[in-house]
């Protein structure tokens, strides 16, 4: 499932690629900039801001343009916290299932809800185009906080997909930055292990930065915002936790949160939630504890500024 996402903020799309990724395996996704009458790409499922989009309010001006804008592409529509105009007054071109209404603030559950809901019509077969309504409208009730925008839907949404996805994430294995410091401390060798030290001690500053294993080949982590991303195979980031060898050529650089997310972005980097990331690096290193070569060079790894 294409996803792209419109007029969300820096901060909400990182956090959007993560639950994404966390939660709707095989799913991707791209941010496109709001703005009124921003041009809409084609997509199997759109998630768009109103406020940002400029639709705050509605208007039978603000309508037309939001159905010009969906081009018919099913969508999640995010709704202000406090305007009811679009629920007093939006007509019976946007009751139709393929738009989900979800007002802000919103849970996981239910954006997974507004998800699942939405892709339903993408599995669908295509129906034509909704045409924009004449002037006079008879007004229709939207849910103040659920995703469905069904006058007949049921109050209780399935529970197949919420429940699913819950199971599974307690089942997911995770490891947090200061446990993997822990980790490294007790280590018999202080000098072992030169990638992952070099990786902690970037982590426990909290700030954005990148891992350049090749010129072409890096790794964006932003530790407040719980998030990695790399178009380096995992394989090859393996090795060089396994190799301090491998590792003594890595450099890393600091980057502001603009940066990280951007440069991530214009890569095509998928992100991935980084906890998990880093449990998945100490399981094939620190668990089996490789012991490096002797004749290994152990470099220090500094972070360079800027």
């Amino acid at each position: 499932m294409n996803v792209v996402v419109a007029g969300l903020s820096p901060r909400e799309e990182a956090a959007f690629g993560v639950f994404l990724g966390r939660n709707m395996k095989g799913w991707s996704w791209r941010g496109v900039p709001g703005g009124r009458g921003a041009e809409l790409p084609a997509a199997d499922l759109l998630v768009a801001d109103l406020v940002s989009l400029g639709l705050a309010q509605w208007s039978e001006a603000a309508e037309e343009q939001l159905l010009r804008s969906l081009s018919g592409s099913p969508a999640v529509l995010l709704l202000p916290a406090h305007d009811e105009s679009w629920s007093r007054h939006s007509s019976e071109a946007t009751r139709r299932p393929s738009l989900v209404w979800l007002r802000k603030p919103y849970g996981t559950q239910e954006m997974l809800s507004a998800l699942e809901q939405a892709s339903k019509a993408h599995r669908s077969p295509a129906q034509p185009p909704v045409a924009v309504p004449a002037p006079e409208r008879a007004p229709v009730a939207l849910a103040a906080r659920t995703p469905s925008v069904q006058a007949d839907a049921p109050a209780r949404q399935p529970p197949s997909l919420a429940a699913a996805v819950a199971a599974a994430e307690e089942d997911v294995p995770s490891l947090k930055p200061a446990d993997l410091m822990r980790r490294l401390a007790a280590l018999p060798d202080p000098d072992s292990h030169v990638f992952l030290r070099q990786l902690s001690a970037a982590l426990a500053r909290g700030e954005p930065f990148e891992a350049r294993f090749t010129f072409q080949h890096s790794m964006i982590v932003d530790p407040a915002q719980d998030w990695v991303a790399s178009n380096t195979p995992l394989a090859v980031i393996e090795r060089v936790c396994q190799s301090d060898a491998l590792a003594s050529v890595v450099t890393l650089r600091e980057l502001s949160s603009a940066q990280a997310l951007e440069r991530a972005q214009r890569l095509g980097m998928p992100m991935r939630e980084l906890e998990t990331f880093l449990w998945e690096l100490a399981a094939v290193s620190l668990d089996q504890n490789p012991t490096p070569s002797a004749s290994e060079d152990r470099p220090t790894g500094q972070v360079k500024k800027g």
